[in-house]
């Protein structure tokens, strides 16, 4: 998300919060200010070590309890891969992107693939569905470099 996403995402979340009844506490504040600031996904355990350098309120449990919380909400996405879980931000505006998960570190890479939104699009309007979301998470690794004629 660029600077602007980031605001109205901010924005929303709060907005979203305060509709559902949830008083403002120091910790989820926090956690909501970092993800305000992110654009791609992080652990709860980043996401504590990030406030705990800021100096931020909020213990790992506080971490978790704001994560369930936004994601119950549908503020924040929650991917899991390879037994972790990661969280983003959801877009008010719809716009995302998809991940890669690289196999042999199994860090995740983030993508945009406009070919692969038709083609989603695409297969919606011939199962006669209306989709209204879709997550895409690809496993791979890197291509072997080319080799040179000796």
């Amino acid at each position: 998300m660029d600077r602007a996403a980031q605001a109205r995402w901010l924005d929303h979340a709060n907005v979203v919060l305060r509709g559902a009844g949830l008083r403002a506490s120091a910790g989820r504040s926090a956690v909501v200010e970092l993800l305000g600031r992110q654009h791609c996904l992080l652990t709860a355990q980043e996401i504590s070590d990030c406030l705990r350098q800021e100096g931020s309120a909020g213990s790992t449990a506080t971490v978790y309890r704001a994560l369930e919380t936004l994601h119950e909400l549908g503020l924040v996405r929650r991917f899991d891969a390879d037994g972790v879980a990661r969280y983003e931000p959801v877009d008010p505006s719809g716009d995302h992107h998809h991940h890669i998960v690289l196999e042999d570190s199994g860090d995740v890479v983030p993508f945009e693939d406009a070919e692969l939104e038709q083609a989603i699009s695409g297969l919606g309007a011939r199962l006669g569905m209306t989709l209204t979301s879709h997550d895409v998470i690809l496993r791979g690794r890197p291509q072997d470099e080319p080799r040179q004629p000796g």
